[in-house]
């Protein structure tokens, strides 16, 4: 084997181990597809196969290098004979992440940490699954030299860690060795060739990612101690090039691993700052409970879900690297809106794309769960009164009463459907006689069709029209609002609120896509709204996406629980909420309803200086959890774990700059950085132009220099950045994108974009391209959006403005 002459006597025995035992594994894969019986491996030239592997020993020094790649070949024949590249579903691209080797008893064994298990005689050693193999837990909570105590089984187990390594293997050659010792990287430039190998050692950064990124990081490890008094590595890369985990599972620190392994009922809060491992916490935490008890925690049971679609794609494409298939991520709005449709077809499928502010805030405002639980039970109470007056002087209304009354736990609309059939023999109620009075079941069943015409036929209309009421009838819109939120919105905003609703129940009218018996009477004061010579003919009938929540909401406390597309109730076993501080309280409640009323599990992963949704509220999250009850009507048990303290992502002084600018309004108290970079530069220019053209210039040469870097240039606004794209675009720059909504290709590049659709993501290098006062003032959305897009930068950070700075990054030097 070629020698590596930079390297010691003692890395190039790590590496050689290293490189033999991943040969090793490799060999044992062409053995166990030997015997598959399934598998056509006759051009395998398994016999050739077995030759060249036994020859290896006796083979000179120099021609190993050829042996090797010769087999290699054969193994690449026989992956792309399977178009999953595996053989019995395994991954040989990344077959482990980690090699441990124990010493108990006197005896030493190795152990190679992955996310499957394989055992096999085949095998130099086994491959746990770090999910669900307890031995796994050594390599967590242990460092090289440590001594372990641990429970494994039924048996315990006690001896010395006196090897722990974290690998980089991509498309199955090691890339990188990560032990005590330091860092060795296979520095090779041409893609055939894999054996440049150099100890790697930390540098100042520049505008940089890719490959160099990779250098910066890889200083061997600080150590961090945690409360329980275990330490762990903390700067070893987890990204690849292609912006997706990347053997995440050996970067996870005690903390995190106590998170998730966690109980797996209950609501389960995971808080930290930016970059701290929300979302790779909340996604390993899936994947252990899903491997703990597949049984229960089935793909098609669990929900992942997000607001953003690229949060959304970012994670189908990591839960397969942990042994997740199957579970779909999810987009909230999407998500409803589907449900909503299914539900309420009779209403507009499509969205306002300009809806007011204070309309989004009215519409996400918690006062609706109490509004709607108090109009459903007045709404009850008045068909008892109904059925007390209309049919006091019929015989058999003490029946009658009681079987209304035995019912008192069932949803309205099914109690009155109930009741009908009860009434004429058609369905019996528990502890209730059947009615023998012909002439009682003709007449309750006369005041029932006056009451409730839809009630057989199309009972869900009555959501529609109590969400209607509330938002077309003038007096009771203000009564309601000035009610249960007192001074939270003034005249003029309730009266502009009143306005859009009308505005769009005037089309929904017009287009009839709601049924002449769902149309509620409007107020006098509604019809003199539409003699105002308005005129909105030009406009599709439409709702706004808040919508969907309210009305979901409300159809479960008239008709019950959601049901699927074949008819069994929408039940999720687990959901997963990141970016959770996007969520409020209608829409905890929406989710956490579809959960088992007595055994919830929810994990929810969130930072509220990142809360730039518009319309939310600033809650705490005591006070958007406070509004949850349970199907039972019970209060959810929610355990707000301590908040992630360390900031994997971004340099130390980024979060300096990232905790300037959110100042005291932050709730991350203890947070911070695990290593130090470059120093965050502001540039002044005079107008636009001449910013243009220095972006130009200095992302030309970052594109050549480091062609494996991704770098996001971020506004506030988008039609910002669709200026600024226009501006680079004449540049000629390569690798250039205008992202629109969220269409990330996570490959390296220039993606130009507004900040709120960088949310959950990282780049290399950011640059936000308007750091000036009159786009970011001292108000708290400014500060929590410039705080998000400044945290998006794992390693430089550069901070653009043209006229006077935002007061939020004084104290920086201007260049």
């Amino acid at each position: 084997m070629e020698k590596n002459k930079n390297l010691s006597s003692e890395q190039a025995k790590v590496l050689e181990e290293e490189q033999q035992l991943l040969l090793l594994v490799k060999q044992g894969f062409l053995m166990l597809a030997a015997e598959d019986k399934e598998r056509n491996i006759s051009d395998l030239h398994l016999d050739n196969i077995i030759e060249l592997r036994d020859s290896l020993s006796d083979t000179l020094p120099e021609d190993v290098p050829a042996v090797m790649a010769q087999m290699e070949r054969m193994v690449l024949l026989h992956s792309q004979q399977d178009s999953h590249n595996a053989t019995f579903g395994f991954n040989q691209d990344v077959p482990y992440f980690a090699h441990i080797r124990l010493r108990e008893n006197k005896r030493e064994r190795d152990l190679l940490i992955g996310n499957q298990n394989c055992f096999s005689t085949h095998l130099p050693c086994p491959i746990v699954d770090w999910k669900n193999a307890p031995v796994s837990q050594i390599f967590y909570r242990y460092h090289e030299g440590d001594e372990y105590v641990e429970d494994i089984g039924e048996r315990e187990l006690e001896g010395e860690l006196i090897t722990r390594r974290m690998l980089l293997i991509e498309n199955g050659i090691l890339m990188r060795i990560n032990w005590p010792g330091g860092v060795l990287e296979d520095l090779s430039t041409e893609p055939t060739k894999h054996n440049k190998w150099h100890l790697v050692s930390h540098k100042t950064p520049q505008l940089e990612s890719g490959h160099e990124k990779t250098l910066d990081e890889l200083k061997p490890p600080d150590k961090y101690t945690s409360s329980n008094g275990k330490t762990t590595d903390l700067n070893f890369s987890g990204y690849r090039v292609d912006k997706h985990l990347r053997q995440i599972t050996a970067l996870v620190d005690p903390e995190q691993f106590e998170v998730i392994t966690h109980s797996e009922y209950g609501i389960v809060l995971i808080q930290g700052g930016a970059g701290s491992g929300k979302t790779t916490v909340a996604l390993h935490r899936l994947a252990y409970l899903m491997s703990k008890k597949p049984q229960y925690f089935k793909p098609k049971t669990v929900l992942p879900i997000v607001f953003g679609p690229a949060l959304a794609n970012y994670m189908s494409r990591v839960l397969p690297a942990l042994g997740v298939h199957g579970a779909r991520p999810r987009i909230y709005h999407k998500w409803s809106s589907g449900l909503r449709i299914r539900m309420l077809p009779e209403l507009p499928v499509q969205y306002a794309e300009n809806t007011p502010m204070d309309v989004i805030e009215l519409k996400r405002h918690p006062l609706w769960l109490k509004y709607y639980r108090e109009e459903i039970q007045n709404r009850t109470t008045k068909f008892r009164e109904l059925f007390e007056d209309k049919l006091a002087k019929v015989e058999g209304l003490e029946i009658l009463l009681k079987a209304w009354d035995a019912m008192s736990d069932t949803a309205l609309i099914p109690r009155l459907q109930n009741l009908a059939g009860w009434s004429k023999g058609e369905e019996t109620i528990q502890g209730v006689p059947q009615l023998s009075s012909a002439r009682m079941e003709k007449q309750f069943q006369n005041e029932l069709e006056q009451a409730f015409p839809e009630l057989m036929e199309s009972p869900h209309l009555l959501t529609t029209q109590i969400w209607n009421d509330c938002l077309v009838n003038r007096e009771l819109l203000f009564e309601t609002v000035e009610r249960l939120a007192p001074g939270e919105f003034n005249e003029s905003q309730l009266t502009g609120v009143w306005s859009w609703a009308v505005r769009q129940y005037q089309k929904r009218q017009e287009s009839k896509e709601i049924v002449e018996s769902d149309l509620v009477s409007l107020t006098e004061q509604t019809e003199n709204f539409f003699n105002e010579d308005l005129n909105f003919t030009d406009e599709k009938s439409s709702l706004d996406e808040e919508d969907d929540t309210l009305l979901l909401l409300l159809y479960q406390l008239l008709l019950g629980p959601l049901n699927r597309k074949n008819g069994k109730p929408l039940q999720y076993t687990h959901l997963m909420l990141d970016e959770a501080q996007d969520f409020g309280s209608l829409e905890f409640q929406l989710l956490v309803s579809l959960t088992p009323e007595n055994l919830p599990s929810v994990t929810l992963a969130g930072d509220l200086d990142q809360r730039i949704m518009v319309g939310r509220k600033h809650e705490t999250w005591e006070e958007s959890l406070g509004h949850l009850t349970l199907p039972n009507g019970s209060k959810p048990d929610v355990t707000a774990l301590a908040p992630l303290k360390i900031g994997y992502r971004s340099t130390h002084e980024i979060m300096t700059v990232a905790k300037k600018v959110i100042s005291e309004h932050s709730v991350n108290t203890v947070w911070h950085s695990t290593r130090h970079g470059a120093p965050v530069d502001v540039f002044r220019f005079k107008e636009r132009g001449s910013m243009v053209a220095f972006l130009a210039d200095t992302l030309k040469d970052l594109t050549i220099r480091e062609p494996l870097a991704s770098v996001a240039v971020l506004t506030r606004t988008q039609e910002s950045a669709e200026k600024l794209f226009d501006g680079l675009q004449r540049t000629d720059l390569s690798k250039l994108r205008l992202i629109r909504d969220q269409e990330f290709t996570f490959t390296p590049g220039i993606e130009v974009t507004d900040i709120t659709q960088t949310k959950g993501l990282e780049f290399d290098s950011v640059i936000i391209a308007d750091a000036d006062a009159s786009t970011y003032g001292p108000d708290i959305r400014s500060r929590q959006l410039l705080y998000v897009g400044v945290t998006r930068a794992a390693h430089q950070l550069w901070l653009l403005h043209c006229g006077n700075p935002s007061s939020l990054i004084t104290g920086i030097l201007d260049k």
